[in-house]
């Protein structure tokens, strides 16, 4: 049972300070259309009371989350830290040792319908922590929100025979390059592959190097729960559409056919493209799948003042 508070002790709980912090990487709901960002953004992550909290006070914390990719998020898993759970009454998992809540997937934004991202609430009743009476402190749950995410890139590649491109430069004309399409998430991919590629008129194949860089643009780290080993590591696969066109002999890449990423920020695989005889010029389109897990992180603040008992039991 919760000891009475004496009349100066509700005055000095009326003079604490009751501190909600604005969480890192926040961003502003998008329920207007169909807007892109890079994966899963953590909307909200707050607790609920409305005036000093007490050792072993009923509170909320309340989470929201929106899907601002280009694919669907699956198993997304929101993960409390920062707080040992049993001490706030909260859920722990057996593997993980955190407060955790139920895995789910999120479709993306629609560019067809203009309809934005799912966004998913989640909820997590709390009692704040025993504390000795007359102490006041400050706590810092945090949300880390764990995905499996997919990022396609392509570009279009100009095949040109010597004959063709020599054609073409008898009449002042180029070949343009275009630029990579690669689809939003937290993973951005770019293709280089130079202008055009141009093939032997004999009938001979040329090879080139082609290079693939990857970014961590969205603010989170590539990991996996409970599988430190797997740290900024992202599998990769590449497809061609012509059959005048192979990759083959790709660098950085480890025996399952994978990349890390240096530091979790970025990665270059350089593959070598072969191609065979084109009649003239012809497109053919590079694409490369990323996989990986990632999360992402936020975090606020709760203060909380014991009582004269110090503990609760719950």
């Amino acid at each position: 049972m919760k000891a009475k508070s004496s009349p100066n002790l509700k005055l000095l709980l009326l003079l604490v300070p009751i501190v909600v912090v604005a969480i890192s990487g926040c961003t502003g709901t998008s329920d207007s259309g169909a807007t892109f960002g890079t994966g899963i953004a953590i909307l909200n992550w707050e607790p609920t009371f409305s005036s000093g909290l007490e050792s072993g006070d009923s509170l909320q914390f309340r989470l929201r989350v929106q899907n601002q990719g280009e694919v669907t998020a699956v198993e997304v898993t929101p993960v409390i830290t920062g707080i040992v759970p049993e001490d706030w009454g909260l859920p722990t998992s057996q593997f993980y040792g955190y407060g955790i809540g139920q895995s789910f997937d999120m479709m993306p934004p629609n560019r067809i319908q203009n309809t934005p991202g799912e966004i998913r609430q989640e909820t997590y009743d709390a009692r704040a922590p025993s504390l000795p009476f007359g102490v006041t402190q400050t706590f810092t749950p945090q949300i880390r929100v764990y995905y499996t995410y997919r990022t396609t890139a392509s570009k279009l590649i100009t095949l040109v025979n010597e004959q063709e491109l020599k054609r073409l430069q008898d009449k002042g004309q180029t070949l343009s390059s275009k630029d990579t399409v690669s689809s939003a998430g937290p993973l951005k991919v770019t293709i280089n592959a130079g202008k055009f590629l141009k093939s032997k008129d004999v009938g001979v194949s040329r090879a080139f190097p082609i290079t693939v860089d990857i970014q961590n643009v969205g603010g989170g780290v590539v990991s996996t729960m409970n599988q430190p080993e797997m740290d900024y590591v992202v599998d990769i696969a590449f497809q061609t559409t012509s059959g005048r066109l192979t990759l083959s002999g790709c660098q950085n890449q480890n025996t399952q056919g994978g990349v890390t990423l240096w530091k979790g920020q970025s990665a270059t695989v350089t593959c070598t493209a072969t191609i065979g005889q084109v009649l003239a010029t012809e497109e053919a389109n590079i694409k490369v799948v990323l996989d990986y897990d990632y999360y992402v992180d936020a975090s606020t603040a709760v203060t909380v003042t014991g009582t004269e008992e110090g503990y609760y039991i719950g």
